[in-house]
């Protein structure tokens, strides 16, 4: 039997997995009504999982590294000249 902690990393899980899938959805619907459809569904489902995400922070079951800010922007700057190149 799953514990508490590792019942919520598996909805985690799958609220991840369930958003990638309503994103590959929003991108091949054929219609606008079922591309409506599944970005409803997409930012639902992100919602939760945000939701879920600041559960385990706020239980100390999900830890993330502090980045100092030269680091987050020398990351930005690579792709930002990878969408706009020559610019």
């Amino acid at each position: 039997m799953l514990g508490e902690k590792e019942m919520t990393n598996e909805i985690l899980t799958l609220e991840k997995s369930l958003a990638s899938l309503y994103q590959l959805g929003v991108q091949e619907a054929s219609t606008d009504p079922l591309r409506y459809d599944f970005n409803k569904l997409l930012n639902q489902t992100l919602d939760k999982q945000n939701e879920t995400y600041k559960l385990m922070v706020q239980k100390g079951w999900y830890k993330t590294d502090q980045v100092p800010q030269s680091s987050i922007d020398k990351v930005k700057n690579k792709f930002a000249q990878v969408v706009q190149p020559g610019q």
